[in-house]
């Protein structure tokens, strides 16, 4: 590990693991001949087309050079996502999270072409389209841009569309997520999980 480089070496989860290091050619080599082991003792190979490695903005080209020839990866750039996290180098981004924005549209537009109830909408909206970015919330901190986002997604699945044309919204989203005790229809804000993770 580099001297100013983060404590931390490595982040492993099942057959996904990344691996810091400070690029030199000793340490690289002492990484590659570590995965050679696992594969000879495992019988399990390592696939090499999903391998890849990152390196700062001011790396070197030597340095870019020295990674490749060692370990026969490619090199990729930031961001990249692990375990359904984008992980990246400086500031944040809206578009690091398009990925979560397109999940959710998917599975919307499976059900535009449906005739589905506002009871049916709201049972999707609860069960399916909130818990789809609670891990990534429980783990990193999205910008609020992106949280409007999936709500005005949301609020417009469940008003529904006509001739391709959005309908008209009742109610605002906030007011809807209030419990049906007082007049809403009981579904939780996005802002809000953010902020609960947030404060634990």
């Amino acid at each position: 590990m580099a001297k100013k480089g983060p404590q931390i070496n490595h982040l492993s989860f099942a057959d996904d693991i990344i691996i810091f290091s400070s690029g030199r050619s000793h340490t690289l080599k002492l990484i590659m001949e570590t995965l050679h082991t696992y594969e000879h003792a495992s019988g399990q190979l390592i696939n090499r087309d999903k391998s890849n490695f990152m390196v700062p903005s001011n790396a070197f080209n030597s340095t870019v050079r020295r990674i490749k020839k060692v370990t026969g990866f490619k090199q990729k750039n930031s961001p990249i996502t692990y375990l359904g996290c984008p992980l990246y180098i400086g500031r944040q981004r809206i578009i690091y999270y398009s990925e979560l924005i397109a999940k959710v549209v998917a599975r919307i537009a499976g059900w535009q072409a449906k005739l589905i109830s506002y009871g049916g909408r709201v049972t999707l909206i609860k069960h399916v389209i909130q818990a789809l970015p609670i891990h990534l919330l429980s783990a990193s901190s999205p910008p609020a841009t992106t949280i409007k986002q999936i709500q005005s997604i949301t609020a417009n699945f469940f008003w529904g569309w006509k001739n391709e044309r959005r309908k008209y919204h009742w109610s605002s989203w906030k007011n809807l997520s209030y419990p049906y005790e007082e007049g809403g229809i009981g579904v939780r804000l996005i802002s809000d999980v953010a902020k609960s993770f947030q404060y634990k």
